[in-house]
């Protein structure tokens, strides 16, 4: 018997969408620059289309394998036959009592088909495993509300804002309501990383760049590697014209995440202001070697050679934003021709 393997990450992100979103700040703002999703899932090029009835041939090839139950009680879940569903993660739970996606799918299934004290029973065997799992204590207090146990909903909802304190405060952010958002973030008790992360990407928002500086200093401090903050740092120390702080920032930001073209970016626009042409030249081009139509970074690093007297470097950026942006071509152009007069 051939060796299968667990599949169908396309079909569940359209099954089974995830009950929390990312709290992230949704926006990458550059620093000191002026700025000039599909409903679906769809598999990438050469990916095999496969169908139930292809899980199905698996299952009876297959029927003591649980990757192929599983592999069908997912397809089953992505087509709405809940009852069918069911049974085959049943199996698969019964084969492993410790495979808590198959019990969370499992519940998923019985909460579908309205068998809401199975579906109860499941989320809580997964979260015997998993028991920091928000969304399984997010879907066991669905399930207790539509059974009527609105004590036993409140617990688990208590239990999903202590693993989760940011959500709403990051949905307020999310819908611009920046002074609400503060003052939910000033409320929670035990802040962790993300809290004051959210906190200063808030505060920037409301143009409170040496309060946002304080918040995201605390947000490195209990997350070092998050690159986010550090990013978000460095835009507020910009504000605040603490260039050598800033640029310490960036470089933190593009060390930790290396394909971030805004943090080189920014970090080539920090150095610029800083006086330290070579170090700024390389950062605006290591942005271009990661966004090659950036016309901002071409236009910067133009301007930057112009500035330091190497005109044919200027020039060669120019050439490039003919095509890439005319608008951004012609300013430096004039710039270019300025200089010549």
């Amino acid at each position: 018997m051939h060796q299968m393997k667990r599949l169908l990450p396309f079909l569940l992100i359209v099954a089974l969408p995830p009950l929390f979103v990312s709290c992230g700040s949704g926006d990458k703002s550059r620093a000191s620059v002026s700025p000039t999703p599909s409903a679906y899932a769809t598999p990438p090029p050469g990916t095999v289309e496969v169908t139930t009835d292809t899980f199905k041939k698996d299952v009876q090839q297959n029927p003591e394998d649980p990757v192929a139950h599983y592999n069908l009680g997912t397809a089953y879940l992505a087509e709405g036959k809940f009852e069918e569903a069911a049974g085959e993660f049943k199996f698969v739970a019964s084969e492993n009592p410790k495979d808590s996606d198959a019990l969370a799918k499992l519940g998923i299934a019985y909460a579908s088909a309205n068998k809401f004290n199975e579906a109860a029973d499941a989320f809580k065997r997964a979260l015997a495993l998993t028991p920091d799992s928000a969304e399984l204590h997010e879907r066991l207090a669905e399930v207790y509300e539509k059974s009527g146990k609105t004590s036993a909903a409140a617990g688990e909802r208590a239990k999903v804002q202590k693993l989760r304190p940011n959500d709403h405060a990051a949905e307020l952010y999310k819908a611009g309501r920046y002074e609400e958002t503060l003052g939910e973030l000033q409320k929670l008790s035990g802040k962790n990383a993300e809290s004051h992360a959210l906190m200063g990407y808030t505060l920037l928002k409301l143009n409170r760049p040496k309060e946002a500086a304080s918040a995201l200093r605390q947000a490195v401090k209990l997350k070092s590697d998050y690159a986010e903050a550090y990013f978000k740092l460095g835009n507020a120390y910009d504000r605040l014209n603490q260039q050598q702080d800033a640029a310490a920032a960036f470089r933190e930001a593009a060390r930790l995440n290396p394909g971030d073209a805004d943090a080189f970016f920014n970090l080539g626009n920090t150095y610029d202001k800083l006086g330290r042409y070579e170090e700024a030249a390389a950062a605006y081009a290591q942005t271009l070697k990661l966004k090659p139509d950036d016309a901002d970074a071409r236009y910067s690093l133009g301007l930057l050679h112009l500035k330091h007297g190497n005109n044919a470097a200027a020039a060669e950026q120019l050439d490039a934003l003919k095509t890439l942006d005319p608008d951004a071509a012609d300013k430096l152009r004039q710039q270019i021709e300025g200089r010549q007069k």
